[in-house]
């Protein structure tokens, strides 16, 4: 059973523990606590690193419009053949910038998954999650999110289809895996 935690409840955690590093820290001029598990001492940087990237995809846009018409894309050097995914703009093999965009046509095979019950931080506002890769029949393998109602549905080997789908609490589109047939 997992118990979702919202971002306010992530932020009034975080609000919470510096108020106790800085107790300790007037307690004892140091900016030092105890590890909760081991009680071994752990220096607080007081510098606080809050990130949100800004990654420019001018050059693979065409995969973020692919999404938004419900469609995976993938890019194939036009020189060696070698496919991609995530897409990239050049060949990281032969050095090409001649790549063609083509569609992933969804179907592959599910190497492994796993459940994810302990999250990063920015992940903690979701329930638990499956993750998973599959060999795609394009030859590549894919790492997503796995749709599924319980991992007990899962099973190596099985086929599976890679969806387009509005991720919810973050509200933007991504790629999942689906097991086939549902």
């Amino acid at each position: 059973m997992s118990t979702r935690v919202t971002k306010e409840q992530i932020e009034a955690f975080v609000k919470s523990w510096l108020s106790y590093v800085e107790s300790e820290k007037e307690r004892t001029g140091l900016p030092i606590i105890s590890d909760e598990k081991s009680g071994d001492p752990l220096f607080v940087d007081q510098r606080e690193l809050r990130l949100r990237y800004l990654i420019p995809v001018k050059r693979i846009s065409q995969f973020f419009e692919g999404l938004k018409r419900s469609e995976v894309l993938y890019t194939e050097c036009r020189t060696c053949n070698v496919k991609y995914f995530p897409p990239q703009s050049d060949c990281s093999r032969c050095g090409s910038g001649s790549i063609e965009w083509k569609k992933v046509e969804g179907e592959g095979t599910l190497l492994t998954y796993t459940k994810i019950s302990v999250k990063p931080t920015s992940f903690m506002h979701h329930d638990d999650y499956i993750v998973g890769i599959a060999r795609m029949k394009e030859g590549f393998n894919v790492l997503a999110w796995v749709r599924a109602g319980d991992v007990s549905e899962l099973k190596v080997g099985m086929p599976v289809k890679l969806e387009v789908e509005r991720r919810q609490h973050d509200n933007y589109l991504t790629y999942v895996l689906v097991p086939a047939g549902s």
